[in-house]
């Protein structure tokens, strides 16, 4: 069972990892597509600077991660896999309701969860620690893609993620 897991995309906010993001085609073409929603905000100089990052307001900021997501969604469908079940971060106001989700997912013995993060969020250590759920059918998207990993792998150590 392939489950794609939207987290609630923390990780957008450094601008290491924006920078970064810059380089995915995808990415690219959906900040050019949805630039026009951002009113007097050019989206890559927030993409690249976080003093423009900051002038954008809490709701920008996530519709921003939507749109990136939706980005490095994009890109993964192209590998023609269907996912079975989308799970996203952000339509779980209780952390327990998420919980009880994927402690029923962990029961499954063929399951794969890719997130769309970039990265985890503490969904990684839930997994790995409360439900003893190994980390091999846990992968991030861009790590685990041949043509992103490159420079992914070098800004993990930079900046010391677990992703």
């Amino acid at each position: 069972m392939t489950v794609i897991y939207f987290t609630d995309g923390a990780l957008i906010d450094d601008v290491c990892i924006r920078r970064s993001l810059l380089r995915i085609p995808e990415v690219i073409t959906e900040l050019k597509k949805t630039g026009s929603e951002f009113v007097n905000i050019d989206l890559f100089l927030a993409m690249n600077e976080q003093s423009v990052y900051s002038l954008l307001n809490f709701h920008q900021q996530k519709h921003l991660k939507k749109v990136i997501q939706s980005a490095l969604y994009q890109r993964w469908l192209k590998n023609k896999i269907e996912p079975d079940l989308i799970i996203k971060r952000t339509d779980y106001h209780r952390m327990d309701d998420l919980i009880s989700v994927f402690q029923r997912l962990s029961t499954i013995d063929a399951l794969n969860i890719v997130t769309i993060g970039p990265g985890y969020d503490d969904i990684e250590s839930l997994l790995r620690l409360k439900l003893k759920v190994c980390t091999s059918p846990l992968k991030d998207f861009i790590s685990a893609d041949p043509h992103l990993n490159w420079f992914w792998k070098d800004l993990r150590t930079q900046l010391h993620l677990h992703s």
